[in-house]
């Protein structure tokens, strides 16, 4: 006997074409993201102290993978790198390919 919770749940299977069919009509909506180098934690003092040359310790060490995050949650990691006189980002790693959206 199959039970109505799992025909519900097999109806709610799409396939790979399905979701793409459905994400299209948001194909070219803009999201924010954020590309996170490191934390750090200081003082209102020493925040205040801050002046043009000083130097804040991140919590990261150079060669790290760096965080890309949308809506808050990371999506992505990746390695910076240079692109002429700019900075990139060469992804290296898709933190939840299953959901990616």
């Amino acid at each position: 006997m199959v039970k109505r919770v799992d025909r519900l749940e097999n109806d709610r299977t799409l396939s790979f074409e399905q979701v793409v069919a459905e994400l299209m009509p948001f194909i070219d909506t803009p999201l924010r993201l954020e590309i996170q180098l490191g934390q750090a934690r200081m003082t209102i003092r020493d925040l205040l102290d801050l002046e043009t040359g000083s130097l804040v310790e991140l919590k990261k060490s150079a060669g790290e993978p760096m965080d890309v995050l949308c809506k808050d949650r990371v999506i992505l990691r990746g390695e910076v790198t240079v692109l002429e006189d700019t900075l990139g980002l060469r992804v290296t790693e898709i933190v939840d390919p299953d959901k990616k959206v």
